[in-house]
């Protein structure tokens, strides 16, 4: 039976480490705000975009008149015998069942696929470690080689979320774009948890390519959260005071639609780093 100086340590640890945890949950929830800041001021930029985008083509013919087919490489369709699926997980654990999620609907999507070869891109340590457990990385392929379909790790990337750069996201893009134009995959997916709020979020598999219409996600798999993660999260959101319904984006979607349907010409600068 333990005395009392047991007891006291006892107490003493217990006391050391509520408060280490108490300052981890603090941080947490700051690192959880600017997050969700982060997030939200970005939507603005990108929907305005993508009504530039809508705008643009609206003026241009992107189908030729004679033959009916696309001007532009990103919209041929063909079809799907290499597929490439790009998957965005976290870089780290003790995030409930954030990762959980999006590594089963990976699976499941995978599933979907077996008569394909399936290639994989991983965003991410968590999905990058549980991925190559389960499948080798890819290997050369003669053209002429008479082989049956594959699920294969084609490249990954981790460590990138500590500070998010566009270097990332332009690289891969154009490594994507390059591939699909020389007709080495027939179709792109992305797979990745869309944040709407704390405890609104869920998980997509949008196909990236090929295009079909200027700024309409064509969402091919969609999972909302089940009601107990709801309450887990809800539980999180208390505790890191932040806000729990999705921003009130009226005006801006309002300016948005406005700037859709102005009449406008555009001219573009493309400009090299490090001149102009």
């Amino acid at each position: 039976m333990p005395n009392i100086l047991d007891i006291r340590r006892r107490i003493r640890s217990v006391t050391n480490t509520r408060q280490i945890t108490k300052a981890m949950k603090m941080v947490s929830a700051a690192k959880l705000r600017r997050a969700q800041e982060r997030a939200l001021a970005a939507r603005p930029y990108a929907q305005m975009l993508t009504n530039v985008l809508k705008l643009l083509v609206s003026r241009a013919e992107i189908f030729d008149p004679e033959t009916g087919e696309p001007r532009h490489p990103l919209l041929a369709r063909r079809p799907e015998r290499n597929v490439l699926l790009i998957v965005v997980t976290g870089d780290k654990g003790l995030a409930g069942a954030f990762n959980t999620n999006i590594l089963k609907a990976a699976a499941r999507f995978i599933g979907t696929k077996t008569d394909k070869n399936l290639e994989i891109e991983t965003i991410g340590r968590k999905g990058r470690d549980f991925l190559r457990r389960r499948y080798r990385a890819a290997e050369p392929r003669t053209a002429d080689a008479q082989t049956p379909p594959q699920t294969t790790i084609v490249g990954e990337q981790i460590g990138v979320f500590n500070k998010i750069e566009y270097s990332l996201a332009s690289d891969l893009a154009e490594r994507v774009i390059e591939r699909y134009g020389r007709e080495e995959i027939d179709a792109v997916y992305l797979l990745f948890n869309e944040f709407k709020s704390v405890i609104a979020q869920r998980l997509i598999v949008e196909q990236i390519l090929p295009i079909e219409q200027i700024g309409v996600p064509e969402v091919r798999m969609a999972e909302a959260m089940t009601e107990e993660e709801r309450d887990r999260a809800l539980e999180a959101a208390k505790g890191a005071v932040v806000g729990l319904r999705p921003a009130d984006t009226l005006g801006i979607d309002a300016a948005a639609a406005r700037l859709h349907t102005a009449p406008a010409d555009y001219l573009s600068d493309q400009r090299t780093e490090g001149h102009g």
